[in-house]
């Protein structure tokens, strides 16, 4: 009889080894957490019971589920303080996909194919600081999800395809300290509106692959100095004025000099704009150089995704 309990237990944890190794999900004890991942899940049911009930933190990647389904993750409510379903596939997720995580601080849907983002499923997500929809297909956002996150701090929703957001719903998030915007196809009027709102929330939006600060402040001291409304493009030839008349100032009389070649071929430049020796159109120079500025503007990103992988080397 002995013998016969030391086969059956032998037998239960062969299985069980043999269940976890075949399993995409693995569970991880921390100090403080409690850690369940999976990588190429193609649906969430079957493998979310695995998981322990005060779960902390659950991390989906390198999957394709297409759609999140209502109440998935509602019985770790009480604990569940991250949720990373980055790279996931995920297109749609149901209205109540994530009812009742109460307790979340961080919620990483970035690398998906979102399109549009709810108000539905922030419900009760008052504890949220971290919501991250970078690299999607998102077109709108809802603008309820404003008020709903008073403690949200960072806010990442660049590399997707939104042209507006009212700007002035950012007031609604008064803990916000980080803001990532860049990539979006913003109109320059919109994308000024939007850096000045988040500047008077002194929110950090520094971004190292679009940096349109400088263009920003030019901007402003044109708006401001009584020379045009936003979005006329009467402020972008003042911008334009205002960036050429410092840069011919700073340079020191060596360097006028020294440059004398390149003011020339400049100059040609903005002839060559005209239609002909007498500017027919009756531009001044600074809206034929603003001309130029923008239909570089229209090349110069494509031309930027077709090097990309090609980086230069030191």
């Amino acid at each position: 009889m002995k013998h016969l309990l030391l086969i059956c237990l032998f037998h239960i944890l062969f299985e069980a080894g043999l269940s976890t190794k075949d399993s995409p999900c693995v569970k991880i004890n921390q100090t403080n957490d409690v850690v369940f991942r999976c990588t190429q899940l193609t649906t969430l049911s079957e493998y979310l019971d695995q998981a322990r009930a005060n779960t902390t933190i659950i991390a989906i990647f390198d999957s394709n589920i297409s759609n999140v389904p209502g109440h998935s993750f509602a019985r770790f409510g009480a604990t569940l303080v991250t949720l990373d379903l980055h790279e996931s596939g995920i297109q749609t997720c149901d209205p109540q996909a994530f009812v009742g995580l109460t307790k979340l601080k961080k919620l990483m849907l970035w690398g998906n194919k979102l399109i549009f983002v709810p108000g539905d499923w922030f419900m009760n997500m008052y504890s949220l600081q971290t919501l991250d929809l970078s690299f999607n297909f998102i077109q709108g956002i809802d603008y309820t999800i404003f008020q709903m996150l008073p403690n949200l701090e960072n806010f990442y929703f660049d590399y997707n395809q939104l042209r507006y957001i009212d700007y002035n719903m950012f007031a609604y998030l008064g803990n916000l300290k980080r803001v990532k915007f860049s990539k979006n196809p913003w109109s320059w009027a919109y994308r000024a509106r939007l850096t000045w709102q988040l500047e008077i929330q002194k929110v950090d939006i520094s971004d190292i692959w679009e940096d349109w600060n400088w263009m920003n402040v030019v901007i402003k001291d044109c708006v401001e100095s009584g020379r045009g409304e936003l979005p006329s493009d009467i402020v972008l030839d003042c911008a334009v004025e205002m960036l050429l008349t410092f840069t011919y100032e700073t340079f020191s009389v060596h360097e006028k000099s020294s440059t004398a070649g390149c003011n020339k071929q400049a100059r040609k430049l903005v002839h060559c704009m005209r239609p002909a020796s007498i500017n027919a159109t009756g531009n001044t120079d600074y809206e034929t150089v603003r001309r130029i500025l923008e239909d570089y503007s229209t090349i110069l990103p494509s031309m930027d995704r077709a090097l990309s992988p090609f980086p230069l080397k030191r």
